[in-house]
């Protein structure tokens, strides 16, 4: 420990470090020079039963910041804490540089619990204060004063020298888990050995001692060496030893024969590399094809999911799109019998086919017609209640760290007052289903009463129908007799509820359609990226009925979005473009077919990147079937994988589309500029 004491002291407290070193910007001068104090204020909590605790705060730390540290440090919650000086309590707001501290940046404060902590029994335990205090670096320690001097504060640096100890070894006490180490990395080597050098006393060295001794035979005699090869024979006298015959170096070697040995591993060590080599590449097959025959079974499951989807929606069909479907399938079946028409017949007998032909189609589409109608009749109620429902909700929107938002507006406040009354009419029994009159009559008085206040055209109709239908209960009708009456009462509720009253005023923008010749509001248009101008409803168009199956296009436009938003994609054509201009793509520009093996089973075929470094757009992309496009997003040089009569031929296809969705790159540059081009597409059916 060092302690910075001297004649003319002047310091101040910073923040504490692990290391030992000083933090700060201010200067402190002793009698041996400048050295850097820092700039902390050091607070004393004065506590119950003359308990004292103190901690180092930066200055511009407020006190409910020091409030909620000293709070963790008691393990309670801040809002039992009180902080007073001089009797008063502290505001939170105020800094500890505001504060009145004393000359050494002493501040003392009281530390009380609240009325709410005590009727908790909440109390401040110093065990488990001093359980969670971390020692500081720079501690406060105040001297008594020697023959009459007043005390002083002097501040204490920690010095914390660390030794580097390395790990030899210890054990755990199996009872309470306590792990022991060994004395070495508890006190560390003694200062006598440190001091010499080149001497290292440690477990991490073993040292051999080696000792050469002479062993001698007792008496002189001859030996042989023991790599000489000799004979033994038998003698009357005994065992006798005799030399075999000398061998020269190169007998020896063709003897010995160790480069045909060295050979013969080398082969037999080949040998085994290559087996496991073929067992290596022979779980590798196997592997690859399990994962192929997985691949392949999910692609198959797939397709016949899509096939039972399909045969699902064409005999139960519920949306306009599968509805579209089905006139398709009704087109190409009128197709196919022409065609057969025209081969087998001539004259009389083909007009009698084609009338024939012709009262089919009429029954087949008058069939579709009624089955529309009908699913229309069922989804009516259903899409006017989810209707009402979404204006009746609150406005929401992500706020601030990710937290939703809701408003009420008047909007959605008059829509959920009104929404009650469309439900309590709609709900309401008739008198022959046990219902009250009495009850009918005066939910009509007050729904009149509530009606009247609105602004809107069909508010005078929708009074006189309540009217009627209270003459008509006087008269004591049947509530079946009332059906009709309840629809149309229903219907106007339901746009008045749909209709915003400040919005009633204003006149809709409407165009006159070049089909039906009547007036519509500008969105009951159709558009595409192709057309200059909108001049066809969208009635008039589900008129004409649809000759292609336009789900198979919107397939492949979703693979191209999806593919666009794994990839980051920083261009809006993917987005903003329509099924009708993947139809007319598909069709017109690419014929119907792959470029590669002229494959026509649109359900099978897709639009992917021709240039993988460039975003998509209709001159980007090129028509392949699924397989032929995960090989083409693997190339990397298309030069060199495609021949040059097909490259001509798909860049003239480019130059085509180019010219055709010309107007595409100023709607693109207007979305990106803008920022709106992400959100394009974002509906559940087109991603």
């Amino acid at each position: 420990m060092g302690e910075r004491v001297g004649e003319e002291e002047s310091f101040s407290l910073a923040d504490t470090s692990t290391s030992g070193t000083l933090a700060g910007g201010a200067s402190v001068s002793t009698a041996g020079g400048t050295r850097t104090c820092r700039k902390d204020v050091t607070v004393k909590f004065h506590l119950m039963k003359a308990q004292v605790v103190a901690h180092a705060y930066p200055r511009h730390h407020t006190v409910d910041e020091v409030k909620e540290h000293i709070a963790c440090k008691f393990q309670v919650k801040s809002k039992f804490l009180l902080l007073r000086q001089a009797g008063t309590e502290v505001p939170g707001h105020r800094r500890l540089e505001e504060l009145c501290v004393s000359e050494y940046n002493v501040c003392d404060l009281e530390l009380l619990l609240s009325d709410v902590a005590r009727e908790e029994n909440v109390q401040l335990n110093l065990k488990l204060y001093y359980r969670n205090l971390t020692l500081p670096d720079i501690i406060t320690v105040r001297i008594s004063g020697e023959e009459g001097k007043p005390s002083r504060d002097v501040v204490v640096e920690i010095e914390n020298q660390v030794i580097t100890k390395p790990f030899v070894g210890g054990y755990i006490n199996k009872q309470n888990n306590i792990e022991y180490h060994h004395a070495f990395t508890q006190t560390g080597p003694p200062a006598d050995r440190l001091a010499r050098a080149g001497t290292k006393f440690s477990r991490d060295t073993q040292t051999v001692c080696e000792r050469t001794t002479i062993t001698t035979i007792p008496r002189t005699q001859a030996v042989q060496h023991s790599g000489l090869d000799v004979a033994e024979r038998k003698v009357p006298e005994g065992l006798c030893r005799v030399a075999l015959p000398y061998e020269t170096a190169q007998e020896y070697e063709r003897r010995k024969d160790l480069v045909g040995k060295v050979i013969l591993i080398q082969r037999n060590f080949r040998r085994v590399l290559w087996q496991r080599l073929i067992k290596k590449s022979a779980a590798e097959w196997r592997e690859l094809q399990k994962l192929q025959r997985e691949i392949e079974s999910g692609a198959e499951s797939s397709k016949s999911l899509a096939h039972n989807k399909t045969a699902v929606a064409r005999t139960y069909p519920k949306t306009n799109e599968e509805f579209d479907a089905l006139f398709a399938q009704i087109h190409c079946w009128k197709e196919n019998e022409l065609k057969l028409i025209r081969e087998k017949y001539s004259g009389a007998p083909k007009i009698a086919e084609m009338n024939i032909l012709l009262d089919k189609e009429i029954q087949l589409l008058n069939g579709v017609e009624r089955q529309r109608r009908a699913i229309r009749r069922e989804q009516l109620e259903e899409v006017v209640e989810r209707q009402l429902v979404k204006i009746s909700e609150p406005k929401r929107w992500v706020g601030y760290n990710n937290r939703i938002i809701e408003m009420e507006t008047p909007q959605t406040q008059r829509a959920r007052f009104l929404l009650l009354y469309y439900r309590r009419l709609k709900m309401a029994p008739p008198p022959s289903a046990g219902g009250d009159a009495q009850e009918h009559m005066a939910l009509l008085d007050e729904l009149s009463d509530v009606v009247v206040q609105e602004n809107h055209p069909a508010t005078a109709e929708l009074e006189s129908l309540l009217q009627r239908e209270r003459q008509l209960l006087l008269s004591h009708l049947k509530m079946e007799d009332l059906s009709v009456l309840r629809k149309r009462q229903l219907t106007l509720l339901a746009d008045i509820i749909r209709t915003d009253p400040e919005k009633a005023r204003e006149k809709p923008v409407t165009k006159l359609c070049r089909k039906c010749k009547k007036l519509r509001p500008t969105h009951a248009f159709t558009v595409h990226t192709r057309q200059r101008s909108a001049d066809v409803c969208g009635q008039c168009t589900s008129l004409l009925g649809s000759t292609v199956d336009i789900a198979v296009y919107r397939s492949i436009l979703r693979a191209v979005r999806r593919d666009e938003r794994k990839r980051g994609s920083l261009a809006s054509y993917a987005f903003i473009i329509q099924e009708n201009d993947i139809k007319h793509i598909v069709e017109n520009i690419w014929h119907g077919h792959s470029v590669i093996s002229n494959d026509t089973d649109r359900a099978d075929l897709m639009l992917p990147r021709w240039n993988i470094a460039q975003d998509w757009s209709p001159w980007n992309c090129i028509c392949l079937t699924e397989q032929e496009t995960r090989a083409h997003l693997k190339l990397q040089r298309l030069d060199h994988f495609y021949q040059p009569s097909v490259l001509k031929e798909i860049q003239s296809k480019h130059a085509l589309a180019r010219s055709v969705f010309g107007q595409l790159r100023e709607i693109d540059q207007e979305f990106t500029e803008s920022g709106d081009w992400w959100q394009v597409g974002l509906d559940e059916k087109l991603v």
